[in-house]
């Protein structure tokens, strides 16, 4: 009787034991801290008298603890969650089996507000959306080894605007920027209205006579776009080349790629989208050579970082206007176009426009495929 009842003690010690590890294995525990500035004091419950404020310290409090728990992630699955990150934030108490406040500290000297929380974190369930995020990418199996040419352009747009002073003195001014709304988008372009101009005349007869607008365009971070479509083209095990490796072999076999860097030259140009002239002779290039299989060209567009009216951060958004060209020996043939916009918040002005690039680009580069 007494070894029956040892068998079933050790029995359940070892069920309680294995339930544990699996429990821990599954379960990452990680600590966030919120802080925000008060404008008003602190409430007897040792809370901020303004309201929200509470409720938005303690999701950066969760928020922290979330960005603590992807650091520690491998760089190929980083790679996954970058391209999905909006989805998991959007969903993010999803992945909580446990959220406690350890402490708070409203402080009416200092008008600051401290939250301190812990979160046990369900790796078990992130994983497996991270699985299914990677099948998702993977759908393009069809698409292993077959090369694409970048041609990227992320540029950030002004305005610059021309005068007839032959009838009257016209001072041009420059005003501060207004809205980062889009202005303007259609199948072939988008454009964001960037700053206004005013225009003070003075004269004793005749009149003010306004000429042409156009735009003036600087090219932003190609760099972080060429590598973060690079790293969307290799999830879906393709490779990537651009207008340098372009030019470069082109010389070692004798071509002529001026047309590469007059198609940058066009992209910033006031009209802002390559011509067809220069379109051709890359197709005549691509035939010729024939050392990719297919062609991405287009531009993002980033507006001047403006404050957020909810969470009181920088913003940026970015007007995606991509084209996707299979190339064959009987040319180059339009297979779908991205024509969207993206926005990000991040704690600097720097931060939010690179924030919006990288969400543009990597999830635009694969939508583009995701369409055929």
């Amino acid at each position: 009787m007494n070894n029956m009842k040892y068998k079933i003690l050790s029995l359940l010690l070892l069920f309680v034991m294995s339930f544990v590890s699996t429990y821990l294995q599954a379960a990452v525990t990680q600590k966030g801290v919120g802080f925000s500035n008060l404008k008003s004091g602190c409430n007897n419950q040792n809370r901020p008298r303004e309201k929200g404020v509470h409720e938005e310290t303690f999701e950066k409090a969760k928020l922290q603890a979330w960005k603590k728990f992807i650091s520690t992630l491998e760089d190929d699955a980083r790679d996954t969650y970058e391209d999905n990150k909006s989805t998991f934030i959007n969903n993010l108490d999803e992945y909580f089996l446990d959220l406690r406040i350890l402490s708070q500290e409203c402080s009416k000297q200092s008008r600051s507000y401290e939250l301190i929380v812990r979160v046990s974190i369900d790796d078990g369930a992130f994983r497996g959306a991270m699985s299914r995020a990677s099948g998702q990418v993977s759908a393009g199996g069809s698409l292993a080894g077959q090369t694409t040419i970048i041609m990227i352009y992320p540029r950030k747009v002004d305005k610059a605007t021309s005068f007839d002073d032959r009838k009257t003195t016209v001072v041009d001014k420059k005003n501060s920027f207004v809205a980062d709304e889009v202005s303007e988008v259609s199948d072939s372009s988008a454009s964001i209205t960037e700053n206004s101009r005013s225009i003070s005349a003075t004269t004793t007869g005749g009149s003010t006579v306004r000429g042409s607008e156009k735009r003036v365009y600087r090219l932003g971070d190609r760099t972080t776009a060429q590598s973060i479509s690079s790293r969307a083209l290799r999830r879906m095990k393709m490779r990537a080349a651009f207008p340098s490796q372009l030019k470069a072999r082109a010389g070692r076999m004798g071509y002529d790629a001026s047309f590469v860097d007059r198609l940058e030259a066009e992209f910033l140009g006031p009209d802002g989208n390559y011509s067809f002239d220069t379109l051709a002779e890359l197709e005549l290039f691509s035939m010729d050579v024939g050392i990719y299989q297919y062609l991405i060209i287009g531009s993002v567009d980033l507006s001047n970082p403006r404050i957020d009216q909810q969470s009181g951060l920088p913003r940026v958004t970015a007007i995606v206007n991509f084209e996707l060209y299979e190339c064959t020996m009987d040319g180059n043939f339009l297979l779908s176009s991205s024509n969207e916009s993206f926005i990000a918040t991040a704690e600097t002005e720097q931060q939010a426009e690179a924030e919006a690039l990288k969400k543009a680009v990597s999830e635009a580069v694969p939508g583009l495929f995701y369409n055929l």
